[in-house]
């Protein structure tokens, strides 16, 4: 295995980092957070685990190594700075979803294998309660439930299957139409929902700043504007930087998305992108209006191409999804003005009464999705030294925050290391590899006709 990145995909996003030092926001949440980018790695440097990517599977994973054994040496290395991508650019929604959806799971897996899987997730969003409230993590956490909104009569029917399903695994998803939908939400759009009350929210880029300082603390070594240009795979791994080398016993590749540029599972994680539209603050009444003044539960419609919607801190509507796209060539973009102007017209079609509210935010960022929605995690490398956690599909702010507590054990047997406990159970997707979906240009063409199939869908079915 050896890795190069290719600068390519690049060029259509700017620098994380202007060439005065100072970091360069992408969205609101960058706004919401002081950044101080801190210095490159320049030197050369031997550790026990170097991890490659400062979102929250990196920083999950350092914060686990720590805990575990504190004498650990552990350097992460972020090509910007921490938070700067997908960790800091989402909704900031934390839920158990896995797949398409619950039902999904079942039918592909077998109720047996896709129960044990939601129960990690659900693990997963407990974990990020329990460990925002024991860390004190500034992030604006909020329990607010997670709400799947019904637009059209045959999305209605697959979601009445899929709350059944739930109650057969033993889950708590409740049913709500009528008043009791009323309680939560109030729009012409919607006729039903399924009310799952075990999410919450974050402010993901405090977040990701919070969980920086965390594992700073703990003595990790975090090395900013420093992207991994080479991995030799040997014994130790080699990763060059631009001023820098490290060899380390250990390497964790938390890239998700982002890997595609390195060549990491090229063409087995795709780099899907999604783009979010935000509204200036709203007032009271503007929030009477919408019903959800008091429940402010987190929501997303149930089609293929998703909206997703909750409230900020400041009563601002985050509201994104309506595409997901690939561009030629795996590149990568902040933007896609295309797509902005679909989500704002979607907008004021579920809310009519708020069409005179400003917008005063728009950005994109990119996911990382196998063909079967299900993620990734592992071992490769000739020497089995090299892990990896990908494939979140869009729904990874839960199991990328928890995924150090499932890849770190990993990490500390193989390395030998006494006293590591055995998990009860393994997740499926430990262990798996994602399927190829084909080199350019027939992977974008593929893609791209999934895509109008799936549009076609949408407009059929009235969702």
């Amino acid at each position: 295995m050896h890795l190069n990145l290719d600068t390519t995909p690049w060029q259509h996003v700017g620098q994380a980092v202007d060439d005065a030092g100072k970091h360069q926001p992408v969205g609101y949440w960058h706004e919401t957070v002081s950044v101080t980018p801190g210095a490159p790695l320049a030197e050369r440097l031997q550790c026990d685990v170097a991890i490659v990517g400062g979102g929250f599977t990196g920083l999950s994973t350092a914060y686990h190594l720590k805990q575990h054994k504190p004498s650990l040496d552990v350097v992460l290395i972020e090509a910007g700075v921490v938070g700067h991508g997908a960790s800091g650019r989402n909704g900031g929604f934390v839920m158990p979803l896995l797949g398409w959806d619950l039902l999904y799971a079942a039918d592909k897996l077998g109720d047996k294998t896709a129960g044990d899987a939601y129960r990690v997730m659900y693990d997963a969003v407990d974990y990020v309660k329990r460990t925002v409230t024991e860390q004190q993590l500034e992030c604006d956490l909020e329990a607010t439930g997670y709400l799947l909104l019904n637009t059209c009569a045959a999305r209605e029917k697959r979601a009445r299957r899929e709350y059944d399903a739930a109650h057969r695994l033993g889950f708590d998803h409740q049913w709500l139409e009528g008043a009791d939908l009323d309680a939560y939400i109030r729009s012409d759009q919607f006729i039903s929902g399924v009310f799952d009350p075990h999410p919450c929210i974050v402010n993901p880029a405090k977040l990701a700043r919070a969980m920086k300082q965390l594992i700073e603390s703990m003595g990790v070594r975090v090395y900013e504007q420093t992207p991994l240009l080479e991995l030799r795979d040997e014994q130790p791994v080699v990763l060059r930087t631009p001023e820098g080398e490290i060899r380390a016993q250990q390497t964790m590749l938390a890239v998700n998305g982002y890997g595609e540029a390195l060549g990491l599972m090229k063409s087995r994680i795709l780099p899907v992108h999604t783009f979010i539209v935000l509204t200036e603050p709203l007032d009271d009444e503007q929030l009477a209006q919408t019903g959800w003044s008091e429940k402010r539960a987190s929501l997303e419609s149930a089609r293929n191409f998703i909206h997703y919607f909750r409230l900020t801190a400041d009563n601002r509507i985050l509201f994104g999804g309506e595409d997901a796209k690939l561009y030629y060539g795996g590149r990568y973009y902040d933007a896609d003005e295309d797509v902005f102007d679909a989500l704002k017209g979607r907008f004021r079609a579920y809310f009519p009464s708020l069409h005179d509210v400003t917008f005063t935010h728009q950005w994109g960022g990119v996911l990382g999705i196998s063909l079967d929605m299900f993620p990734s995690f592992g071992t490769t490398g000739d020497h089995e030294n090299i892990f990896y956690a990908a494939g979140y599909s869009g729904h990874g702010v839960a199991l990328s925050n928890y995924a150090g507590a499932i890849v770190a054990p990993l990490m500390l047997r193989a390395a030998g290391e006494a006293g590591v406990p055995e998990p009860a159970h393994t997740p499926f997707f430990v262990g798996r590899r994602p399927t190829w979906m084909g080199m350019e240009p027939f992977r974008y063409l593929g893609v791209q006709a999934y895509r109008a199939l799936l549009r076609v869908q949408d407009r059929i079915q009235g969702a």
